[in-house]
């Protein structure tokens, strides 16, 4: 048995806690400003769920947990001769033996005009990294449009299959944790529309993360 190793249960334990505290915040918002803490919130769980995802596929692969890190180093991206350089990071850099294997970007949502990006920063990654086999978007809702929200394998939207296209050395997966698409007018930081983590679609999120690992 690997240490520290977190169970499903416990994942949507802390989910549930941390949306509960962003729905506190939101009920003092006429008090003090807390839309900053509200999204700090819900974009912090969403990274610290994909790392614990990460974390039991490994434990799938290998029992040698010292083997998986995770960090978010910046990656210096040059052109040519040039002594100018552009930093850059996604949320979860994943390596495995010491090997930039996996990225991943996490947010709360996913709009197109993030999405495209994502994989312009996805891109200068994998040329620069080529050890990189492995890119991930982790949204807790659906905001890219598609059937994200309704199915747990999607294929997105018309505008994310065309920006796909037009990144074919990329190999990019979209994983949704909530049921149902985010709504400006019913979030989920607001009591009567919480949304449950489901075991179907973190299972899913497990296996993809565990094939990733392996290749």
């Amino acid at each position: 048995m690997i240490a520290n190793i977190p169970t499903i249960e416990e994942i949507k334990i802390r989910y549930k806690e941390t949306i509960l505290k962003t729905q506190k915040l939101y009920a003092d918002r006429r008090n003090t400003d807390t839309a900053g803490a509200v999204r700090y919130n819900k974009g912090n769980i969403v990274e610290e769920i994909t790392k614990d995802l990460i974390r039991i596929a490994w434990s799938r692969i290998s029992k040698d947990q010292n083997r998986l890190s995770m960090g978010r180093k910046k990656v210096k991206i040059g052109f040519g001769n040039s002594k100018d350089v552009y930093k850059l990071s996604q949320d979860v850099h994943v390596y495995v033996g010491g090997v930039f294997k996996i990225s991943i970007e996490c947010k709360s949502y996913t709009e197109v005009a993030m999405y495209k990006r994502i994989l312009t920063d996805a891109l200068l990654l994998k040329k620069r990294v080529p050890s990189i086999t492995n890119f991930f978007v982790v949204q807790l809702e659906n905001f890219l449009g598609g059937d994200y929200g309704s199915k747990i394998e999607g294929t997105g939207s018309s505008s994310v299959r065309v920006l796909n296209r037009f990144f074919p050395e990329l190999n990019v997966k979209v994983l949704t944790l909530l049921d149902g698409d985010r709504s400006i007018t019913n979030p989920i930081h607001k009591p009567e529309y919480f949304k449950p983590l489901t075991d179907k679609r973190l299972n899913y999120a497990i296996d993809k993360f565990e094939e990733a690992l392996r290749n």
